[in-house]
């Protein structure tokens, strides 16, 4: 979290390196627009656009406006740009359950979400090239 926001650059995407390790496994930071869809802590459904500040093959963690229960299921949906390694950009689909809400002490009207991801994933041609 740089400088205690969550809203800045949400419309440019970056990689910026490795971080920590969960059980041996590598956590990728970076910048990416996402959008989430699931069910807010009242029981209304949402669709929020916010942007990914980690990702691993467990976990993936954002910041959310909206509120939101551990052990609910959100939905991630993610337009990952081309780079030198990646030729053409992808679309990526993934789901998992929250596990791990955190609440910034400058900014109470956003939390950070940690969600532990399902294995079960679509992996598409970005839609700007489908379309």
């Amino acid at each position: 979290m740089k400088n205690g926001g969550f809203d800045q650059n949400l419309n440019k995407s970056s990689i910026q390196g490795v971080t920590g390790e969960r059980r041996g496994e590598r956590q990728l930071e970076l910048s990416l627009p996402a959008l989430v869809l699931g069910e807010n802590a009242g029981g209304r459904k949402f669709k929020e656009t916010t942007e990914l500040l980690s990702i691993s093959s467990e976990i993936a963690r954002f910041g959310l406006k909206n509120q939101v229960k551990i052990g609910t299921v959100l939905k991630l949906s993610l337009e990952i740009p081309a780079t030198a390694m990646l030729i053409h950009p992808l679309h990526l689909e993934i789901s998992g359950q929250v596990v791990r809400v955190e609440f910034n002490g400058q900014n109470t009207s956003r939390q950070l979400v940690t969600l532990e991801l399902r294995k079960k994933f679509q992996l598409q041609p970005s839609r700007s090239l489908t379309q």
